[in-house]
């Protein structure tokens, strides 16, 4: 016999997990005890919410189970940020929350309450989990686990939810007496030897033939295959935002990203193309810019994607829809083109880098900035000089993260990745502590804005009680400059909540981090960047370095969109960002 809270985390361990991210509770008094007991290492954090979104980090980094433990009702409800955030980016992670114990609960008695702190948290998740249930039945324990983690894992991945009441929690199990849980076998895939063939023969007519790499490829575990078959097609290859690190910086085949926020020269590129083969991403509006019927208009549009909605969403046309893991795809590409020679398109290789090249991110006006630090010139000198170890992690939402995607310069081996889905303030803090652990402890790099970080602020506390080597650089930007920029595009300047004369203050940063125990520097303008850089990377353990940045320094390039007559807003395209150029 054995108690089932301990069953729960037997079993995790011998799933592989070795991080659980957590805030104690009455609710979870059992499970928390038994973690306490386990050979699983806890993570106190601060707040429900960075637990789970610690989590939905880990889950990312790893590409395994990244696990949060929280109590009943509060607990609970404080993680739906995270959840949803994993929801979005299709992040394997599993909560594990208290509730309170099958006699206090409100079942069909039509209440609002019963047991002490009771919510019915199943009901809330289940639009954002891909599995979520209450274990009533202890007997059962064994197949809501083995089911919750087969979800998790297999297929387009995703959040799952196990809520445990407090005397189930306490019960005494026999373990070979248990249910099990049998997957149904994978039938998502379709016939992937014609759609290569199709494929092949669209490739071999192809002038200007582009891939556009997902997520998808890091969340299948097929970077390595797709390096492989990028050898033996030799097409160029752009990224999004959440698989910017599939590819690098200096790789000769890497075209940019492209999008609303993306680089001018890689959107001149996708709109170029005369092939686009989208491989794992699911094409959405950052990419099109809001604006489907004139994305890529001269491509014949492939798209493989594991999940049959995300093939049938489009307004605009797609040519060969490929519902399948591409990770097979990948496979039975690879295989297929050893009987095939690649064809060399020096010509569209080289212009695609040419355009990358004409139209950089950091300008000169840039850097001859004197009064203040620019985001973009930190941005490309930081890139310069972290290592191909480094993890960075960009806040995900606000100025900060547009800035940092357009002009950091990644290097092979870095990884770069937020909650880019969901893009919620607040996720910079905890995210960095679930990448650090996930990445056993490697160098983090996280790049967060002032109004973000107040968030989520508490987590300075769980970095330096960790002593986590995590490299914190806040950009003060005076309060949320994405939303100032917001309302002088669209209502004349009229600030509302945004900075100090609308009602929007911040404390000192610094003297906040100095009381968590950190040490902290400042950088003022261009000129201090370097020595300070230097400085703050070299020294040991969690440290945090404040930018002076000039509240109205803008992002640029971008797709705009402008508010029509009528109300509605009307898109821009990729290949006409602001500000405007001469296309020709």
């Amino acid at each position: 016999m054995i108690k089932l809270s301990e069953y729960i985390f037997k079993f995790l361990k011998e799933k592989q997990v070795q991080h659980i991210f957590m805030v104690p509770g009455g609710g979870a008094m059992h499970l928390v005890d038994s973690l306490g007991n386990s050979e699983i290492e806890y993570v106190c954090c601060q707040h429900e919410q960075a637990a789970a979104i610690a989590a939905e980090a880990y889950g990312q980094h790893s590409n395994h189970l990244g696990v949060a433990l929280v109590t009943s009702g509060p607990g609970g409800t404080n993680t739906i940020t995270g959840v949803a955030a994993g929801w979005i980016d299709s992040t394997p992670m599993m909560i594990i929350s208290g509730q309170a114990k099958r006699q206090d609960l409100i079942g069909s008695k039509g209440v609002r309450q019963i047991g002490s702190q009771e919510v019915t948290i199943i009901e809330i998740v289940e639009p954002i989990t891909k599995y979520a249930v209450q274990i009533y039945d202890p007997t059962m324990v064994c197949y809501y686990l083995e089911k919750a983690y087969y979800e998790a894992t297999t297929g387009r991945k995703g959040p799952v939810w196990l809520d445990i009441p407090l005397d189930v929690q306490a019960a005494m199990i026999e373990p070979d007496q248990l249910k099990h849980f049998i997957p149904e076998l994978d039938s998502t895939d379709e016939d992937i030897e014609t759609s290569i063939k199709e494929i092949i023969q669209k490739l071999k007519k192809s002038k200007k033939p582009l891939i556009l790499a997902g997520n998808g490829i890091y969340s299948s575990d097929s970077v390595d295959e797709f390096h492989e078959l990028l050898q033996k097609v030799q097409i160029p290859v752009q990224t999004t935002w959440k698989s910017i690190d599939v590819m690098w910086d200096k790789h000769p085949l890497y075209a940019g990203h492209p999008g609303g926020l993306g680089d001018r020269g890689a959107n001149f590129i996708i709109q170029e193309c005369d092939l686009l083969i989208t491989l794992g991403a699911r094409l959405d509006n950052s990419i099109t810019a809001f604006n489907e019927l004139e994305f890529a208009p001269n491509a014949y549009k492939i798209v493989v994607d594991i999940d049959k909605n995300e093939l049938h969403k489009f307004v605009m046309r797609i040519d060969l829809p490929i519902c399948c893991n591409v990770k097979h795809l990948i496979k039975h590409f690879n295989k297929a083109m050893e009987n095939e020679e690649p064809i060399l398109r020096e010509n569209w290789t080289s212009h695609c880098n040419e355009l990358r090249e004409k139209y950089p991110i950091i300008t000169k006006q840039h850097e001859m900035m004197e009064d203040y630090v620019s985001g973009y010139y930190f941005t490309g000198l930081l890139s310069d000089v972290l290592g191909e170890d480094d993890i960075i992690v960009p806040e995900s939402a606000g100025v900060t993260v547009e800035a940092t995607i357009q002009a950091f310069r990644n290097k092979k081996g870095q990884k770069i990745k937020h909650a880019a889905g969901l893009g919620s303030m607040g996720f910079g803090l905890p995210y960095s502590i679930g990448a650090c652990l996930a990445n056993e402890g490697r160098r983090t790099i996280l790049i967060n804005g002032d109004g973000a970080f107040q968030l989520n602020i508490q987590e300075l506390e769980t970095i330096h009680r960790l002593q986590l080597p995590v490299k914190i650089f806040i950009w003060n930007n005076q309060g949320y400059a994405s939303i100032r920029g917001m309302q002088r595009n669209n209502f004349k300047g009229h600030y509302v909540a945004s900075e100090i004369h609308s009602g929007m203050t911040l404390p000192n940063i610094s003297r906040v981090a100095e009381a968590y125990g950190l040490s902290t520097f400042q950088i003022h303008n261009n000129s201090e960047i370097k020595e300070v850089i230097d400085q703050v990377l070299t020294m040991e353990g969690p440290t945090l370095c404040e930018l002076i940045l000039s509240p109205d320094e803008i992002v640029a390039p971008k797709v705009q969109a402008k508010i029509g007559k009528d109300g509605n807003m009307i898109p821009g395209k990729l290949d006409c960002m602001w500000p405007f150029i001469d296309n020709n």
